[in-house]
């Protein structure tokens, strides 16, 4: 296998299609300067995917055109391989004589009645065979695609699933009116950090019925929710009276103890004098 020849003729092959691919077979048997080339027909309808008689007249072309030259015929006989070299002077960089002149490959339709190969119509016939195994491969693709849309059914059970732990309608709480979304939602966040896991939906709903007596009462929701936030509590109580209410019995208080120990301080006193 010469590499070199074959990078030439991926540049430089004046034709494309088959006929390229033939040539690729062909520098793939060679050495670098394009002898030994030696295949045999089967071995070159295999490498190629094409029939006997298209690679017979594509090696005839290359033969006219100067870029394959035979050099053993191999006495003619069938299953004998005959022997070709590629164009040293094309291996170099030269071009082929139809390239020097501007001139194209000649047509199918230019082929000879009186050749050694296959006619005309044969050859075209064996095109439309090569057309047809394309044909299959375009059906083998089309197998491969259905195999595909056999895995969408499987994509489209697993996108739902995600919306299983997506809380529905039905679990969001509906505050009343007369309560402030702001505070319960600093209630919310309160009740998370300080409760965790059991500030439950069924939590949440006890609140709210709690809230909704304390309302009813005459309580303010809000101030509630700030009573037990300031205080670390995790239930919701009725505010409670000002100190003012308190203030009077807390002052009587002081001032007994106060004329308690005044007293005391007299009987104190009034003993120390006796025994003086």
């Amino acid at each position: 296998m010469s590499v070199e020849v074959m990078t030439a003729v991926f540049k430089r092959y004046p034709v494309g299609g088959g006929e390229m691919i033939l040539a690729l077979a062909l520098a793939d048997h060679a050495d670098d300067d394009g002898t030994k080339v030696f295949p045999s027909i089967d071995h070159l309808m295999t490498k190629t995917r094409q029939s006997r008689r298209t690679v017979q007249y594509q090696l005839r072309r290359m033969e006219e055109s100067g870029w394959l030259i035979l050099v053993n015929s191999g006495n003619g006989g069938r299953g004998q391989s005959r022997e070709y070299r590629i164009s040293l002077d094309w291996i170099k960089g030269a071009d082929l004589p139809d390239q020097k002149n501007g001139a194209e490959t000649a047509p199918i339709s230019d082929e000879k009645n009186g050749a050694d190969f296959a006619p005309i119509n044969s050859l075209e016939k064996g095109a439309i065979h090569d057309i047809k195994g394309a044909s299959d491969d375009t059906k083998g693709a089309n197998d491969d695609m259905k195999g595909c849309n056999g895995l969408h059914p499987h994509i489209t059970t697993i996108e739902p699933s995600s919306n299983r732990h997506k809380p529905s309608k039905a679990d969001a709480l509906a505050l009343p009116d007369w309560l402030d979304s702001d505070a319960w939602s600093m209630w919310d966040e309160f009740r998370k950090e300080k409760s965790g896991k059991a500030w439950t939906e069924a939590a949440k709903r006890l609140s709210l019925r709690t809230l909704g007596k304390l309302h009813a009462a005459g309580q303010d929701p809000i101030a509630a929710i700030e009573q037990s936030i300031e205080r670390g509590w995790t239930g919701l109580f009725g505010v409670k009276e000002s100190n003012s209410v308190q203030g009077p019995s807390a002052q009587s208080g002081g001032l007994n103890r106060q004329e308690a120990l005044e007293a005391r301080n007299r009987e104190v006193a009034r003993l120390a004098a006796l025994e003086s």
